[in-house]
């Protein structure tokens, strides 16, 4: 049976105690723990140590960071450190992240924002005990600096990070199961969402991951191949909402739009062809961008067809979802 696995980044030697005890925390949960110390990190003779450990962030579904009062090695030639190549790492693939960052450390840390603009001192010039490296500061900055993802925790003790830990990951497994239970709602919310395509491309990348119905994960990556197609956005221009749905239903454009849809001719030195967005029906577009966009409706709906298909999804399922 497949498990997750949960790579911890940290600085080894101060941090010792901790990764011990999260490495059995893990254990105990039935997740597989992926640390350098552990032997789970595969080392390719091909690549360097700092490499491997990168490469086997990707391979890994969560990601728990430890900041503390060590900077460690730095990666490469960089004034970056491995854990932080290793944190880039788990941001660029996208997997979920848990951060958290000794108390001691984040305390100085406010003190050293305190007084970054303070004119009659360099803060990095002040002596903060509890790290070894004011980029370690900078680090932090960077983490909270994340637009989506960038929850910071200080803890205390182990059992701090342990209840923390165990309080998210329950909630993640809620909010999978309640996902699991929407699902068959997905396509319909992400509808009104049709004129918001990066929030969409979120979206989409979140809900294929966690919904499990076969269904609804097509509804979401078919909304997300319309979106670039340009007889969406003129569809949509004239308030038609197109829906995967519906063009799966309808076999032409001219069908989808009621058969009230015209070609009009407009004066090149007046903007030659365009989308009339005002009134209608009947909805008014430029003779060659109406033909252009016959063709683009008969591809697109081809393609999802074809989609449906190769998922072994006939047209009846896939219509007799709300």
């Amino acid at each position: 049976m497949p498990t997750p696995r949960i790579f911890v980044s940290s600085t080894c030697y101060d941090l010792k105690y901790i990764r011990e005890n999260l490495t059995y925390f893990v254990r105990t949960l039935g997740y597989e723990p992926v640390l350098s110390e552990e032997g789970a990190v595969f080392y390719d003779p091909a690549l360097s140590v700092q490499d491997a450990c990168l490469a086997e962030v990707s391979a890994c579904q969560l990601f728990v960071l430890i900041i503390g009062g060590r900077y460690g090695a730095k990666f490469r030639d960089t004034d970056k450190s491995v854990t932080n190549a290793e944190y880039l790492e788990a941001v660029k693939a996208e997997i979920p992240i848990f951060a958290l960052v000794e108390r001691s450390v984040h305390e100085q840390y406010r003190l050293f924002l305190a007084n970054r603009n303070n004119l009659d001192l360099d803060a990095r010039k002040i002596a903060y005990p509890a790290v070894d490296s004011t980029h370690i500061f900078d680090f932090i900055e960077s983490v909270q600096g994340q637009a989506v993802n960038n929850a910071l925790v200080p803890f205390g003790d182990f059992e701090e990070m342990q209840d923390y830990l165990k309080g998210q990951w329950a909630a993640m497994l809620f909010r999978f199961l309640t996902t699991e239970n929407e699902a068959k709602r997905v396509g319909t919310a992400l509808a009104g969402l049709s004129g918001a395509t990066q929030n969409i491309e979120f979206v989409t990348r979140q809900l294929l991951n966690a919904v499990g119905d076969p269904v609804a994960k097509a509804m979401v990556e078919f909304y997300d191949f319309i979106l670039g197609f340009d007889v969406t956005r003129d569809l949509t221009a004239w308030n038609l909402r197109p829906s995967p749905k519906a063009i799966v239903q309808h076999d032409t454009l001219d069908s989808f739009c009621g058969n009230q849809i015209m070609a009009e001719d407009y004066d090149e030195e007046e903007g030659g062809e365009r989308v009339l967005t005002h009134g209608g029906p009947p909805y008014r577009l430029g003779t060659a961008r109406l033909e252009d966009n016959r063709r683009q409706y008969l591809h697109m709906r081809g393609e999802l067809l074809k989609r449906l298909k190769d998922k072994h999804i006939s047209p009846e399922q896939f219509l007799g979802q709300p």
